[in-house]
């Protein structure tokens, strides 16, 4: 087992490469100048090209891509253009939030659709059971995104109850962590909790469940 594993992580390698190629080219070829982009409007071609030397963007295709996998594999992931400060440090900010809004989302789908499905299993056939599949096909095609703008109407513009945006950690409190979380796990569980929904009444209206 353990050498199929690590046969497995070795076999990845390539593909990583292939793969870390590619986007640097794609990035390479595509339009627009990142140096002209942080010297702003106001700036001159001897202030553009100050920037390009000092980004290493003056050299050639093949130097820039073997000094960009040495940084890459020393932990280096650059500066961002846009807030100059290293992207390693944007994106250990963002992973709290981004787990905690996993959790979320995950808690709530499990929460709502597992009961739910039960119940429509338990009473097929009734107008609960329509109700609860009617849900799930609402939840597979109403993207998430007109769903979440829904949410923010009815809860954050006309009721007030919930922020419209923002991130509080649980650390400054369960409930403000809370009224943060709630519309966008429900927004972005809709999905999942159709799916989970229609696999539990399934499931739970074969003769084996009973």
């Amino acid at each position: 087992m353990f050498a199929y594993f690590v046969k497995r992580v070795l076999a990845t390698i390539p593909v990583m490469g292939v793969v870390a190629l590619f986007v640097f080219s794609l990035l390479y070829i595509s339009p627009g100048d990142p140096a002209a982009i942080i010297a702003g409007d106001i700036a001159t071609d001897e202030d553009i090209a100050r920037i390009r030397a000092n980004l290493g963007l003056d050299q050639p295709y093949l130097v820039r891509f073997g000094a960009w996998l040495w940084a890459l594999a020393h932990g280096d992931l650059g500066v961002s253009i846009f807030t100059n400060l290293p992207v390693s440090l944007l994106i250990a900010q963002r992973i709290e939030p981004t787990l905690a809004l996993t959790l979320c989302t995950l808690v709530v789908t499990v929460l709502v659709a597992v009961p739910v499905g039960v119940i429509a299993a338990w009473r097929a056939g009734t107008w609960v059971d329509r109700v609860v599949m009617g849900f799930s096909v609402l939840g597979f095609s109403l993207p998430v995104f007109v769903f979440a703008y829904l949410l923010i109407m009815l809860f954050s513009i006309q009721l007030g109850w919930l922020p419209v945006q923002g991130y509080v950690s649980i650390r400054e409190g369960w409930w403000p962590f809370l009224r943060h979380m709630i519309l966008p796990s429900v927004a972005l569980g809709t999905v999942y909790m159709a799916l989970i929904a229609r696999i539990t009444r399934a499931s739970s209206s074969s003769p084996a469940w009973w």
